[in-house]
């Protein structure tokens, strides 16, 4: 086998015009398996499968086009496009090459985005100085956010550029809500309510549940924590104002990672309770 030279799977190269006229099928839903399992599935078509049982409902014909349930080997890359008409084996598909590639693209183009907010801690880096005494006041480092970011995405490892925190994410079962949806969730710094804060931004393919919601904050949480944040934090930011330490999360019980419109109703409580408290 000639390694040198571009290798394309195909199901068959047709040797007739009018089979090469493709058709329009609708992905209602996307479901990566391990390379071992597509491997079944391709294999034995006609077996019913698990993937196929729990996702019947994502696969009909609505009258004018097809909507279909897409299985994709996360490893490899390629793909099978099924609709069962209601049986738990693959009744119609079709082999599709580089699927994966495909739906990444899509969702990456069409995935809306879901904004959450956290208070950040911010330590000046002086010499001698015990940490507590080196907090750094966030609405006068609001300035710096710019500055920030740019460290913030020079800390990122290579593999975690394209899906951000989410590439650490092991999902509870083959169809976890939140491996099927959430495309990425990346970390930045913004200025809300004139402080620097915390921002997660989740790029995400159709509506979360309240409980698939629930499980990422926890699971954001845990990465702002430790992994992630706990990396961020060992490193020095370069800013005008000299090189500072950025932590996400601290074990303050006031500390809370929120949607971004809830987040900002809190803001404006603690104000509110703030002033009532000086007049």
């Amino acid at each position: 086998m000639n390694k040198e030279k571009l290798m394309i799977n195909l199901p068959y190269l047709e040797r007739k015009a009018e089979s090469f006229t493709a058709h329009e099928y609708i992905v209602e839903k996307a479901l990566p398996v391990s390379n071992y399992r597509f491997r079944q599935i391709t294999e034995s078509p006609m077996k019913d499968h698990k993937e196929i049982r729990d996702n019947i409902d994502s696969m009909y014909y609505d009258g004018l086009q097809y909507h279909c349930l897409l299985i994709y080997d996360k490893e490899k890359g390629d793909g099978l496009m099924v609709e069962s008409e209601g049986y738990e084996y693959a009744r119609y598909a079709q082999y599709v090459p580089q699927a994966k590639l495909i739906w990444e693209h899509f969702a990456k183009d069409h995935a809306h985005e879901i904004r959450l907010c956290c208070p950040l801690e911010i330590y000046h880096n002086i010499s001698n100085y015990p940490r507590d005494n080196c907090i750094a006041d966030n609405a006068e480092m609001a300035k710096y956010a710019d500055d920030i970011n740019i460290g913030i995405r020079e800390n990122d490892l290579p593999e975690e550029c394209e899906r951000g925190l989410m590439h650490w994410y092991h999902p509870e079962s083959i169809d976890d809500e939140l491996d099927n949806k959430v495309f990425s969730a990346h970390c930045s710094v913004e200025v809300i309510g004139g402080e620097l804060t915390g921002v997660i931004t989740l790029k995400v393919i159709g509506d979360l549940s309240a409980d698939a919601m629930a499980r990422f904050i926890k699971y954001c949480s845990g990465q702002l924590s430790d992994g992630w944040g706990e990396s961020l934090e060992q490193k020095y930011l370069k800013t005008d104002a000299g090189e500072i330490n950025v932590s996400f999360w601290n074990s303050g019980d006031d500390w809370q990672l929120l949607p971004e419109k809830d987040y900002l109703d809190s803001f404006t409580r603690s104000e509110e309770f703030g002033m009532g408290g000086q007049s």
